[in-house]
């Protein structure tokens, strides 16, 4: 709720829906490039959607050029992010490991590894088993038939990264307006005008920038442009503290492009692509309808036993890779967030082509930590009529919402 005493302006420019990362990383790059007035708005507090429940990982191992280059984009300002503000570091890079029990999967994976090396990735490299048990001891499997590799790849300080976008962003001008919920956006001749916060605070602008995450459509809809997103709950699992084992040095390990864990201090932080499954109707236009108030509602921790948790059999899974688990690792707790699922599960940063002003920086489908950088970059370009960082056919809302597919699609998603 909105406090009784706060004062909100009359107009911005710009109004950002959503202060998670990337509405920050929007607000840093708007304010830094131009003088427009911006305004970022959440109906809670900064950070406190998928942001702050983020796995966190990082990786420049994708199969689509434009993925590729958002990790370059991203990957270099986060390398020099804590001596561009004057933080801490916000990137540990222990690499990300991608294990393979297939040949035929293990020989797409080093066509993949050509292409990323082709369009810049540094030091990624193919493995062969043998390979993969000599530098890696703690990981065996009968059937392991090699792995992709890439040290300059690893995971980050989500919550940091976006407190500090916001904190530089409010420095040079930019207002923070937390539990201000947006409830509504003025259209008007096909134009936005407003955005109304809590049902009775009006403030007029002449861009909305809905970066809304899990509740994009929901923002979509008050300006009469419902989105093809759709919230997807997804567990983090953490399993007991592990010594002895240097699990702090581990990279970010998955298997066969679905069960994946990564260290967290000396335990492992892990998830599961496969469980839960997506809502039928994910991969198309118009999505499912889903009461988005709920969202927060649903989140809960606990031990990963429940109907819908999964954790130990991301745990089993995870230990038939590094047999030490079986031994040493137990399930600590749980707990849970959401992706916001596009239907070929790639972000979104567009203009809306049914409403002059509105653009898009949603659908990231669990890369929105790993490309706020870029994001933000791109969102700057749309605003500011730039030419753009990234190609942005590929990011583009048209094509989805006739139920086409896009430009450079990308496979690599877990």
């Amino acid at each position: 709720m909105a406090s009784p005493t706060r004062t909100y302006p009359k107009d911005v420019d710009v109004a950002i829906v959503g202060a998670g990362i990337i509405g920050a990383a929007a607000a840093w790059n708007l304010v830094r490039d131009s003088n427009l007035r911006v305004a970022v708005l959440d109906s809670g507090p900064r950070a406190g959607g998928s942001t702050s429940r983020s796995a966190a990982a990082f990786r420049h191992q994708f199969s689509s050029l434009s993925s590729i280059q958002m990790s370059l984009i991203s990957g270099r300002e986060y390398r020099d992010f804590s001596k561009t503000f004057g933080c801490e570091e916000v990137f540990t890079q222990n690499g990300y490991l991608f294990l393979w029990s297939e040949q035929e999967a293990a020989d797409q994976a080093a066509g993949r590894v050509a292409f990323q090396k082709q369009s810049g990735v540094p030091d990624v490299e193919m493995l062969g088993a043998a390979a993969v048990r000599e530098k890696f001891p703690w990981i065996d499997h009968p059937e392991l038939k090699g792995a992709s590799w890439c040290p300059h790849d690893g995971f980050l300080k989500p919550d940091l990264v976006a407190s500090t976008f916001l904190d530089a962003a409010v420095s040079k001008g930019a207002l923070l307006l937390q539990y201000s919920p947006v409830t509504g956006i003025e259209v008007s001749g096909g134009t936005v005008k407003a955005v109304v916060v809590n049902g009775r605070h009006r403030i007029g602008c002449s861009t909305v920038v809905n970066a809304a995450g899990a509740w994009a459509n929901s923002v979509g809809k008050l300006a009469g442009c419902p989105m093809p997103v759709t919230p997807v709950k997804r567990y983090l699992y953490f399993t007991n503290q592990i010594y002895g084992h240097h699990v702090s040095k581990w990279p970010l390990t998955v298997l066969d492009l679905e069960a994946y864990g990564r260290p967290e201090m000396n335990g492992l932080m892990m998830g599961w692509d496969l469980k839960p499954i997506k809502p039928a109707g994910w991969d198309r236009f118009p999505a499912p309808d889903v009461d988005t108030t709920k969202l927060n509602d649903d989140i809960e921790a606990g031990f990963g036993i429940g109907e819908n948790d999964f954790g130990f059999e991301v745990l089993m899974k995870m230990a038939e890779w590094i047999p030490m688990l079986g031994e040493k690792a137990g399930l600590d707790h749980a707990t849970c967030g959401y992706y916001e699922v596009s239907p070929d599960e790639k972000a979104i940063l567009s203009r809306d082509p049914r409403v002059h002003g509105l653009v898009h920086a949603v659908g990231f489908s669990g890369h929105g930590v790993m490309h706020a950088p870029a994001a933000g970059r791109m969102v700057a370009d749309l605003v500011l009529a730039r030419p753009p960082c990234v190609d942005a056919r590929a990011f583009a809302l048209d094509p989805l919402l006739k139920n086409e597919a896009r430009e450079d699609p990308e496979r690599m998603v877990i």
